[in-house]
């Protein structure tokens, strides 16, 4: 049997209004060789492999103006990605494991539970 070395996510429509919503929003490990010490760069957009803060990812596209346009790592390959089958990228399954599945565990929500 092969090995996986890549993993299909599949792609809303629609641009997500901002980078927290988007299937390819992930962590950045915490050892991360080569991260800066102190940087506040915390999250990474997996299509593109560039770091993110946690403020930028939450930030709306919709609030923003020409004035102040919202500038994300995935502009100018968004439409190119739409036209892939299915509209599936695919990432390298160990980034994706080690990004993208600590990202969406954060995500759930905490249930406390009364005895």
């Amino acid at each position: 049997m092969p090995k996986r070395n890549h993993t299909l996510i599949q792609l809303p429509v629609e641009k997500p209004d901002c980078c927290a919503t988007c299937p390819l929003c992930g962590l950045v490990p915490k050892h991360q060789p080569g991260r800066p010490k102190g940087s506040k760069e915390t999250h990474v957009c997996l299509g593109t492999m560039e770091a993110l803060t946690a403020r930028g990812i939450r930030i709306l596209a919709s609030q923003r103006d020409s004035h102040h346009p919202l500038r994300r790592p995935c502009d100018h390959k968004w439409d190119a990605w739409q036209q892939f089958t299915r509209r599936m990228i695919a990432i390298s399954t160990t980034a994706y494991l080690q990004c993208r599945v600590p990202y969406e565990q954060g995500q759930q929500l905490i249930i406390k539970f009364h005895k």
